[in-house]
């Protein structure tokens, strides 16, 4: 696994020995405390070796099963994780119905709650504050849909992380966007899960509705000006680990001979301490691999997403970076290991929720097979767009 650590493997180790003694220790108190039924225990075993197997046909069937077993016990956590595998699985309507009964069960459902009425001079206010402010996948993932709320209501306020604040205004100009440090009412409210019920239960409709996040347009041109004065290839974005143990990603060498072989000037993407990667992955030409020190994805994400929008296209793997990509409507190829945790897709190479983006899954093969997948992939899209430029 690509360590994020500095580049320090040692680190990384240590790191991932601590999250499984932790996990360790969480499964021998459930067993001995009697915190989750036996059944539920033998059930997520059947789960696993089902995804193991990648057998998603009887997988949709045991989630069927976790589901009712949620319902009968009023389990919010395990309706959550069922609605989740229902979204990977392709059945979107299943996984909004659970997830928004999962969310009325842990906060319980209130007589404001908007179900997707015509709300005439009533106010609507759509909260997209995730828990973890770290964590702005699901944000990024539903912002796209608060427009659409938005214009069933006389007014509505969008609340979401203070750094996400300009990014949303500019592409809903019609709605008040603030930051989640600010409290607002409404007369009704909205949550992710409500969005992905009332917009989300169609894989069809919901890639046919897609309207990209709009990324500042001057700071967009600053960029792929000053990249351009850089290079006459194509500028592709580049994301390549996480500090996520539970992420399978591929390692530095593998990374560094992608870049060799690929016909592109690279931008990174990644965030934190990364110049020891960067030496790494440029292998002694720096050139191929461009860092811009002028963007910290964890401070400013509207300049973050015009540097995202000023490139051809991008590779990555699950993070930010490839949500916000998708979301701005770059060209995207998605990385995804064979783990089952986030919304991608396990069938299928596209997702509704990024129509431009191609989803490569490992599929039990070695990394290197995958990255050469991806730069076919990534050959056939840049080819694409020089026959149809993008405008710029």
């Amino acid at each position: 696994m690509t360590s994020f650590y500095h580049g320090s493997y040692i680190r990384y180790l240590i790191g991932g020995l601590g999250l499984q003694l932790r996990r360790y220790t969480k499964a021998v108190r459930r067993l001995y405390t009697g915190a989750k039924p036996r059944s539920a225990l033998e059930q997520q075993a059947k789960v696993e070796a089902l995804i193991a197997r990648r057998d998603w046909t009887g997988l949709e069937a045991s989630t069927d099963e976790r589901a009712i077993m949620a319902d009968r016990a009023r389990d919010p956590e395990l309706m959550q994780k069922a609605g989740q595998a229902f979204e990977r699985l392709g059945n979107f309507a299943r996984a909004a119905e659970l997830r928004l009964s999962a969310r009325r069960l842990r906060k319980g459902k209130g007589a404001n709650e908007w179900t997707g009425e015509d709300l005439g001079s009533d106010t609507l206010l759509i909260d997209l504050v995730e828990d973890d402010p770290r964590s702005l996948g699901r944000v990024i993932r539903h912002a796209r849909l608060a427009g659409a709320a938005a214009a069933c209501a006389q007014s509505a306020t969008i609340r979401v992380e203070l750094r996400l604040v300009s990014l949303v205004q500019r592409t809903f100009p019609n709605a008040t966007v603030v930051p989640a440090q600010q409290n607002v009412v409404g007369d009704r409210f909205a949550t992710f899960e409500n969005l992905a019920w009332v917009f989300g239960r169609d894989a069809e409709r919901l890639a046919a509705d897609f309207v990209p996040l709009r990324a500042d347009p001057e700071l967009v041109d600053t960029f792929r000006k000053r990249y351009r004065s850089l290079t006459d290839l194509p500028l592709v974005g580049l994301s390549w680990g996480s500090k996520s143990h539970s992420k399978d990603v591929p390692d530095f060498p593998e990374w560094a001979r992608f870049i060799a072989q690929t016909a592109a000037t690279f931008v990174s993407l990644q965030y934190g301490q990364i110049k020891p990667a960067l030496r790494r992955l440029r292998n002694g030409n720096d050139a191929r691999l461009i860092f811009d020190d002028s963007v910290d994805q964890m401070v400013d994400m509207d300049r973050f997403a015009a540097q995202v929008a000023a490139l051809d296209a991008v590779v990555t793997i699950s993070n930010t970076a490839a949500h916000l990509a998708g979301a701005l409507g770059v060209p995207t190829v998605f990385l995804i290991d064979d783990n089952f945790q986030t919304a991608w897709p396990v069938t299928g190479d596209r997702t509704p929720w990024y129509p431009k983006g191609i989803v490569i899954r490992k599929q039990g093969r070695p990394w290197s097979l995958v990255l050469d997948e991806a730069g076919r992939r990534l050959s056939s899209i840049l080819t694409t767009l020089s026959d149809a430029p993008r405008g710029r």
